[in-house]
């Protein structure tokens, strides 16, 4: 759609930058000098209060998927990305507020959704869920962000800084586990909120407030452009309001979100972070989507050259940020990738270890080797997520592939072990869960492969002729398709097993 912008950055740009990779680096280090045992690695010796709690569940949840998807449907269609696209995600950190405390309480020695899982349906099941939450937390969205980060403003290959930008994030978790990443996630959390506070200030007296905006939006559009101040947007109907939330349901089944759970001091502590979480997250899905707009109405107005829609934001501040603070706006971005990546191989690598791994094949590890071994699979989620991200070649496609796994592989089994009364059997738990993840992935495959990518709609559709009729399917309604047999088949397996009227705890 345009040029990659370009911005060259000042030698006090350039210090800001390098005393925040030292910052988090010297975090994990520091915190790596004691010693660790796995739950002070893995869950943070389980004494997380809310206002590292708010913290981190708000870095980590908003990554630069979120923050990129967001400025660009910002770009095309206005606040309807803020009403309608966010919406439901605010719906589900309402009920995670609500669940949490009962989560946490439900078994406090947990120390994953894995376990919750294992404890439940046995060791089948609970290699099922710890492979579809490692698929889950791979980090390919934020080092393919890094990547793009380093290519703009550092002027690196691409490929070079997604392997740069995957070590920088490495280092303090593999070091300092949880402990490290939640007190990054502290400095992560800060700067990403003055990054987008500030920019959006600046930008939006600099494009001349509402009027400004609007002007520009006219020229952009070249009509009236009062669609993009319709929290509908002109276009999103209710069947298409669904297709795009059936996505945010992830969010009960996050990894990271239920490794928080574990990690909190206690159940009123959690939900303390989730519901002060929440209007931090408004905000900073607020700022992205002005900012988003005001990208289009500086296009529009001949203030920056026309490109490609999620990177507007970047032409924008580029623009608009004197000297020092591009510096903390590129730190800032660096921050919103790096609070979610390293989260996230940290959960992966505990999958491989402490889910996989261990009960499986080694059930009398001792602690000590536990702690050793993780730090491996992080290494390891690390190699595998840089050969994902020359796999996809868009973001967003990640994102609803992962998205769509969690939520019909694990989403029901997991609630109906946590909250159902009914019987409870291996069998429903393999069946379920094992029919989501295989049924999930040839989705994907199948769509991606035989399928076409809409630029109109920016999903893989695929068109299917029955009986002279033509069918378009999106990439997104495989929810719509797969849950409801997932649940089907958990209940089958309840009714066909012959087990007794509960799996006894301990299974795992």
């Amino acid at each position: 759609m345009g040029a990659e912008p370009t911005i060259n950055l000042g030698l006090g740009d350039w210090l800001i930058i390098l005393i925040y990779f030292a910052l988090v680096i010297g975090i994990g280090i520091s915190v790596s000098r004691k010693r660790l045992g796995f739950d002070d690695y893995f869950v943070a010796g389980r004494a997380v209060t809310s206002p590292l709690l708010v913290a981190t569940l708000v870095s980590t949840f908003y990554g630069l998927g979120a923050l990129f998807g967001t400025a660009e449907v910002g770009y095309m269609s206005g606040i309807v990305a803020l009403f309608s696209f966010s919406l439901p995600f605010y719906l589900m950190f309402i009920i995670m507020a609500i669940l949490s405390p009962k989560i946490h309480d439900r078994n406090p020695q947990a120390r994953s959704m894995v376990d919750l899982m294992g404890e439940t349906y046995g060791k089948g099941t609970r290699v099922l869920a710890a492979l579809t939450s490692f698929f889950y937390s791979t980090n390919t969205m934020e080092i393919m962000g890094m990547g793009f980060i380093f290519s703009i403003f550092f002027h690196i290959p691409f490929g070079w800084g997604v392997v740069l930008g995957t070590v920088i994030s490495l280092i303090y978790t593999f070091f300092g586990g949880l402990k490290a990443d939640i007190l990054s996630d502290l400095v992560q959390f800060c700067l990403m909120l003055v990054t987008l506070g500030i920019a959006t200030f600046i930008s939006w007296s600099s494009m001349g407030g509402v009027a400004g905006v609007w002007n520009g939006l006219a020229q952009f559009t070249q009509s009236d452009p009062s669609t993009y101040f319709h929290p509908l947007g002109g276009f999103l109907t209710l069947p298409l309001f669904l297709v795009y939330g059936t996505t945010s349901l992830a969010v009960l089944g996050d990894p990271a979100f239920f490794q928080r759970i574990f990690a909190s001091a206690s159940g009123k502590e959690i939900r303390r972070g989730f519901l002060l979480g929440i209007p931090m997250w408004l905000s900073f899905d607020l700022c992205v989507t002005l900012l988003g707009m005001m990208a289009a109405a500086a296009t529009g107005m001949g203030i920056i050259a026309e490109t490609h829609p999620d990177q507007g934001i970047i032409a924008l501040l580029g623009h608009f940020l004197p000297p020092g603070l591009i510096g903390i706006f590129v730190a800032g971005l660096f921050a919103t990738a790096m609070s979610t990546a390293d989260s996230y191989f940290l959960v992966s690598g505990g999958n491989l270890v402490y889910d996989i791994y261990r009960p499986v094949f080694r059930p009398n590890l001792e602690e000590h080797k536990l702690t050793k071994y993780t730090r491996l699979g992080v290494l390891v989620s690390a190699l595998i997520s840089l050969v994902l991200v020359f796999y996809f070649g868009r973001i967003v496609g990640v994102w609803v592939f992962q998205a769509s796994l969690i939520i019909n592989s694990v989403l029901f089994p997991l609630y109906a072990a946590l909250f159902y009364r009914g019987r409870k059997t291996r069998l429903a738990g393999m069946l379920s869960c094992g029919f989501g993840f295989v049924a999930t992935i040839l989705y994907y495959f199948l769509i991606s492969t035989f399928g076409y990518y809409s630029t109109d709609w920016e999903t893989y559709m695929l068109d299917l002729t029955i009986f002279g009729k033509t069918f378009t399917i999106w990439q997104e309604y495989n929810i719509f398709f797969i849950l409801p047999l997932v649940v089907a088949l958990y209940f089958i397996g309840n009714i066909i097993s012959k087990e007794g009227k509960k799996c006894p705890a301990g299974m795992s």
